[in-house]
Protein backbone atom coordinates (compact mmCIF):
# COMPACT_ATOMS: atom_id res chain seq x y z
CA UNK A 1 0.00 0.00 0.00
CA UNK A 2 1.35 3.56 -0.58
CA UNK A 3 -0.28 7.39 -0.68
CA UNK A 4 -1.93 6.54 -4.26
CA UNK A 5 -3.62 3.53 -3.61
CA UNK A 6 -4.34 3.13 0.49
CA UNK A 7 -4.88 -0.32 1.57
CA UNK A 8 -8.72 -0.33 2.91
CA UNK A 9 -10.25 -3.18 4.71
CA UNK A 10 -14.42 -3.01 5.24
CA UNK A 11 -16.98 -5.32 6.48
CA UNK A 12 -20.59 -4.77 5.30
CA UNK A 13 -23.10 -6.85 7.42
CA UNK A 14 -21.06 -8.40 9.57
CA UNK A 15 -21.98 -9.68 13.09
CA UNK A 16 -18.92 -11.18 15.78
CA UNK A 17 -18.65 -13.46 18.63
CA UNK A 18 -21.73 -13.83 20.84
CA UNK A 19 -23.83 -11.42 18.56
CA UNK A 20 -23.47 -13.69 15.56
CA UNK A 21 -26.98 -15.45 15.76
CA UNK A 22 -30.12 -15.10 13.48
CA UNK A 23 -31.88 -14.10 16.18
CA UNK A 24 -29.81 -11.26 16.61
CA UNK A 25 -29.61 -10.54 13.12
CA UNK A 26 -33.57 -10.39 12.65
CA UNK A 27 -33.41 -7.63 15.68
CA UNK A 28 -30.82 -5.47 14.19
CA UNK A 29 -33.27 -5.88 10.68
CA UNK A 30 -36.21 -4.68 12.37
CA UNK A 31 -34.78 -2.02 13.49
CA UNK A 32 -33.13 -1.08 9.91
CA UNK A 33 -29.63 -1.25 11.03
CA UNK A 34 -28.12 -4.50 9.44
CA UNK A 35 -29.61 -6.53 5.65
CA UNK A 36 -28.76 -9.69 4.20
CA UNK A 37 -26.11 -9.67 1.63
CA UNK A 38 -24.68 -6.10 0.71
CA UNK A 39 -25.21 -3.60 -1.93
CA UNK A 40 -21.87 -2.36 -4.21
CA UNK A 41 -22.60 0.74 -3.13
CA UNK A 42 -22.62 0.02 0.38
CA UNK A 43 -18.70 1.09 1.00
CA UNK A 44 -16.26 2.04 -1.80
CA UNK A 45 -16.99 -0.35 -3.86
CA UNK A 46 -19.39 1.01 -6.36
CA UNK A 47 -19.24 -0.57 -9.76
CA UNK A 48 -22.01 0.96 -11.65
CA UNK A 49 -25.42 0.46 -12.60
CA UNK A 50 -25.21 -3.67 -12.93
CA UNK A 51 -24.47 -3.52 -8.97
CA UNK A 52 -27.29 -1.06 -8.29
CA UNK A 53 -29.72 -3.97 -10.50
CA UNK A 54 -30.02 -6.32 -7.84
CA UNK A 55 -30.89 -4.34 -4.73
CA UNK A 56 -33.28 -2.14 -6.82
CA UNK A 57 -35.03 -5.15 -8.11
CA UNK A 58 -35.20 -7.00 -4.67
CA UNK A 59 -36.67 -3.78 -3.24
CA UNK A 60 -39.17 -3.12 -5.66
CA UNK A 61 -40.32 -7.12 -5.49
CA UNK A 62 -41.06 -6.52 -2.10
CA UNK A 63 -43.59 -4.01 -2.80
CA UNK A 64 -44.93 -5.48 -5.23
CA UNK A 65 -45.61 -8.47 -2.69
CA UNK A 66 -46.85 -6.20 0.07
CA UNK A 67 -48.34 -3.94 -1.13
CA UNK A 68 -50.27 -5.74 -4.46
CA UNK A 69 -50.13 -9.27 -3.24
CA UNK A 70 -47.99 -9.86 -6.60
CA UNK A 71 -45.48 -7.78 -8.49
CA UNK A 72 -45.75 -4.80 -10.14
CA UNK A 73 -47.88 -5.90 -13.31
CA UNK A 74 -50.29 -3.39 -14.56
CA UNK A 75 -48.74 -0.83 -12.10
CA UNK A 76 -46.61 2.83 -12.95
CA UNK A 77 -43.49 3.81 -10.82
CA UNK A 78 -42.27 6.97 -11.62
CA UNK A 79 -38.92 8.26 -11.03
CA UNK A 80 -36.23 10.47 -12.26
CA UNK A 81 -32.23 10.75 -13.21
CA UNK A 82 -30.50 7.91 -15.00
CA UNK A 83 -27.18 8.18 -14.43
CA UNK A 84 -25.26 5.39 -12.47
CA UNK A 85 -27.51 4.57 -9.76
CA UNK A 86 -30.88 5.61 -11.04
CA UNK A 87 -30.33 4.45 -14.41
CA UNK A 88 -30.84 1.07 -12.97
CA UNK A 89 -34.30 1.92 -11.94
CA UNK A 90 -36.04 1.31 -15.03
CA UNK A 91 -34.66 -2.38 -15.28
CA UNK A 92 -35.51 -2.71 -12.10
CA UNK A 93 -39.15 -2.09 -12.97
CA UNK A 94 -39.61 -4.26 -15.80
CA UNK A 95 -37.92 -6.79 -14.72
CA UNK A 96 -40.63 -6.97 -12.07
CA UNK A 97 -43.33 -6.37 -14.80
CA UNK A 98 -44.00 -2.83 -13.84
CA UNK A 99 -44.26 0.21 -16.22
CA UNK A 100 -41.28 2.95 -15.27
CA UNK A 101 -41.64 6.71 -16.05
CA UNK A 102 -38.44 7.96 -16.02
CA UNK A 103 -37.46 11.65 -16.25
CA UNK A 104 -33.93 12.61 -17.15
CA UNK A 105 -32.40 16.24 -17.90
CA UNK A 106 -29.52 15.21 -19.73
CA UNK A 107 -30.20 13.51 -22.89
CA UNK A 108 -26.83 11.32 -22.97
CA UNK A 109 -27.93 10.01 -20.07
CA UNK A 110 -31.03 8.79 -21.00
CA UNK A 111 -29.76 7.44 -24.41
CA UNK A 112 -26.85 5.42 -23.19
CA UNK A 113 -29.76 4.05 -20.87
CA UNK A 114 -31.48 3.00 -24.54
CA UNK A 115 -28.08 1.85 -25.89
CA UNK A 116 -27.61 -0.77 -22.55
CA UNK A 117 -31.34 -2.10 -22.57
CA UNK A 118 -31.81 -0.55 -18.57
CA UNK A 119 -34.59 1.19 -20.74
CA UNK A 120 -37.24 0.63 -23.34
CA UNK A 121 -38.26 3.41 -25.21
CA UNK A 122 -37.42 7.41 -25.32
CA UNK A 123 -40.71 9.41 -25.82
CA UNK A 124 -40.68 12.63 -27.29
CA UNK A 125 -42.71 14.61 -24.62
CA UNK A 126 -44.85 13.40 -22.01
CA UNK A 127 -47.89 13.34 -23.79
CA UNK A 128 -46.34 10.60 -25.93
CA UNK A 129 -44.77 8.62 -22.80
CA UNK A 130 -48.09 8.90 -20.99
CA UNK A 131 -50.28 7.12 -23.42
CA UNK A 132 -47.48 4.82 -23.56
CA UNK A 133 -47.13 3.68 -20.23
CA UNK A 134 -51.41 3.74 -19.98
CA UNK A 135 -51.41 0.99 -22.95
CA UNK A 136 -48.88 -0.77 -21.31
CA UNK A 137 -50.32 -0.75 -17.92
CA UNK A 138 -53.77 -1.76 -19.40
CA UNK A 139 -52.35 -5.02 -20.94
CA UNK A 140 -49.91 -5.76 -17.88
CA UNK A 141 -46.88 -5.44 -20.45
CA UNK A 142 -43.24 -4.37 -18.31
CA UNK A 143 -42.19 -1.23 -20.28
CA UNK A 144 -40.04 1.47 -19.39
CA UNK A 145 -40.08 4.72 -20.79
CA UNK A 146 -37.69 7.71 -20.66
CA UNK A 147 -38.46 11.53 -21.48
CA UNK A 148 -35.94 14.18 -21.18
CA UNK A 149 -37.52 16.92 -18.96
CA UNK A 150 -36.71 18.09 -15.00
CA UNK A 151 -37.79 15.64 -12.63
CA UNK A 152 -40.11 18.36 -10.84
CA UNK A 153 -41.60 19.48 -13.51
CA UNK A 154 -42.57 15.81 -14.30
CA UNK A 155 -44.17 15.14 -10.79
CA UNK A 156 -46.17 18.85 -11.04
CA UNK A 157 -47.56 17.54 -14.16
CA UNK A 158 -48.99 14.21 -13.01
CA UNK A 159 -50.56 15.99 -10.18
CA UNK A 160 -51.76 18.90 -12.10
CA UNK A 161 -53.20 16.18 -14.45
CA UNK A 162 -54.19 14.13 -11.26
CA UNK A 163 -52.47 10.64 -12.63
CA UNK A 164 -51.49 9.84 -9.02
CA UNK A 165 -54.57 9.43 -8.15
CA UNK A 166 -55.71 6.96 -10.74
Amino acid sequence: THRDAPRVLLANSNLVGRWATWEHFRELEKKGLMMYGQMTAGSWIYIGSQGIVQGTFETLAEAGRRHFDSDLAGRLTVTAGLGGMGGAQPLAVTMNGGVCLAAEVDASRLRKRLETRYLDWEAPDLDAALAMAREAMAGRTALSIGVVMNAADLLEELVRRRIMTR
